[in-house]
């Protein structure tokens, strides 16, 4: 039996990659239908570029898609000249899909719904399942994941640290400019916070605390290094080979946390897009292992 040719695997690459902006725009309509149909009826912000036009909307008289819009298109700008043409280049689908998406729904009424506490368990449960999705197939929504990444890039500080500024600043605007209890309101928004995290968690990684990380790969060294750089994570290396394309590679083994996983998967993309990568649950650990606190 003879090893695949790289003309064969062309037809496979090319599902794969249907598959995954099929799944990216799915994702992006959940998060869209989470946001409109329960966020939007109760003005509820939860960051993010739909955030920020929830508020001007508030002072403008204009939809919501059109504002969401413009400021993508002016990211994206912010993007090419800050972060580069590839970061552009992830960036674009979600920020035009998004907006577009929204612009469709608007053009029927959003539920007639005025529980907060529904809204924001069940609007952040839907925009953290589509978030979870879209970060699952590698994929973005474009919007606020831009100023993140130039504050990262630019200020050093870590990604974690950046969503917490850039969102936090937009929640706060919109507790601020927020008519009534702004206590209450910002309560609220919190809630909608939580859920959608734990929701795109449970997307990504499923439930598991602990994670087992197989990464097959060309370019062990400098996965291993940066591992060692970023997540301070003991690795493994087996030497494989493909049992029918008889390629030899290597296997990096490591164990991480949930928390953990989102870096290890971008470090690992941003090396070798083409790394196989499989995860599964590490029911017991015996031996040196740090189990560090969850950020």
């Amino acid at each position: 039996m003879r090893p695949y040719k790289l003309r064969e695997l062309g037809p496979l690459r090319r599902i794969k990659s249907i598959e995954r902006y099929a799944m990216i725009t799915l994702g992006i309509f959940l998060m869209v239908a989470g946001f409109y149909y329960f966020l939007v009826p109760v003005d509820l912000v939860i960051g993010g570029a739909s955030g920020i036009g929830l508020i001007l909307a508030r002072f403008f008289d204009s939809g919501i898609a059109l504002v969401v819009f413009i400021l993508n298109v002016g990211l994206l700008v912010m993007a090419y000249f800050l972060l580069g043409k590839k970061s552009f280049l992830r960036s674009v689908y979600g920020s035009l899909v998004y907006p577009l998406i929204l612009f469709l729904l608007e053009l029927f009424p959003t539920l007639n719904l005025d529980d907060f506490v529904i809204a924001s368990i069940f609007g952040g449960a839907l925009v953290g399942v589509g978030f979870g999705i879209v970060v699952k197939y590698g994929g973005t929504s474009g919007g606020s994941d831009i100023p993140v990444k130039i504050i990262h890039k630019y200020f050093k500080i870590p990604l974690s640290v950046s969503v917490y500024i850039v969102d936090g600043g937009i929640i706060l605007a919109g507790i601020l400019t927020a008519s009534g209890n702004e206590a209450l309101y910002g309560l609220y928004s919190l809630i909608s916070v939580f859920v959608l995290g734990r929701a795109a968690d449970r997307m990504v990684i499923g439930s598991n605390t602990l994670k087992t990380v197989h990464t097959i790969t060309e370019f062990p060294e400098k996965i291993k290094n940066e591992v060692f750089k970023q997540l301070d994570r003991g690795v493994t290396l087996v030497p494989v080979e493909g049992g029918y394309t008889t390629h030899k590679k290597t296997m990096l083994i490591t164990v991480i946390t949930k928390a953990e996983y989102y870096a290890l998967r971008n470090l690992v993309a941003k090396i070798d897009p083409n790394a196989f990568v499989y995860a599964s649950p590490a029911s017991e650990i015996h031996g040196d292992f740090e189990m560090r606190q969850e950020e």
